[in-house]
């Protein structure tokens, strides 16, 4: 496997209290990796950043405008911060050679973001999140936590 010098990881993966419920999902596995790799490790979380924790948790939602991050009950659209934040994140670490997001978040999944249409009915859970999608966008390897284990 290809040797990373100075890799973007979610934050929530270095067991930081910043998912939308507080609660911890820290990703031992993948932090000890990178630290044998020698990697430079920069941690990210738009949600807490833009938003706070804890918070309303939110969805993936196919609209007429396009995907939409939207909170769970009151609806409302958060796409935008987190486009801005990704944006900013990735403008002030322009040599950042990988992109690790937790699996299935909306902002930070690879490939295993889940979208609803407006009723709340799954259309796909192999998206990638807000974050994710911008990373993609701008030319970075990007992988889910849970995969960057099992590559050497």
């Amino acid at each position: 496997m290809k040797q990373y010098k100075k890799v973007a990881v979610s934050a929530c993966l270095a067991g930081h209290n910043c998912r939308y419920n507080a609660e911890l999902k820290g990703n031992p596995e993948v932090m000890q990796k990178l630290k044998e790799e020698d990697c430079e490790i920069i941690l990210f979380c738009p949600e807490d950043t833009c938003f706070g924790t804890p918070r309303e948790a939110m969805d993936l939602t196919q609209t007429d405008e396009g995907i939409k991050a939207l909170t769970k009950f009151s609806k409302e659209d958060r796409t935008e911060p987190i486009v801005d934040y990704a944006l900013n994140f990735f403008a002030q670490n322009p040599d950042i050679e990988l992109f690790i997001g937790k699996a299935r978040s909306p902002s930070c999944g690879v490939c295993t973001a889940r979208v609803y249409d407006e009723e709340g009915n799954l259309l796909s859970d192999k998206e990638a999140g807000i974050m994710a999608a911008e990373a993609k966008a701008q030319g970075l390897k990007t992988i889910d936590d849970e995969k960057y284990i099992d590559i050497k």
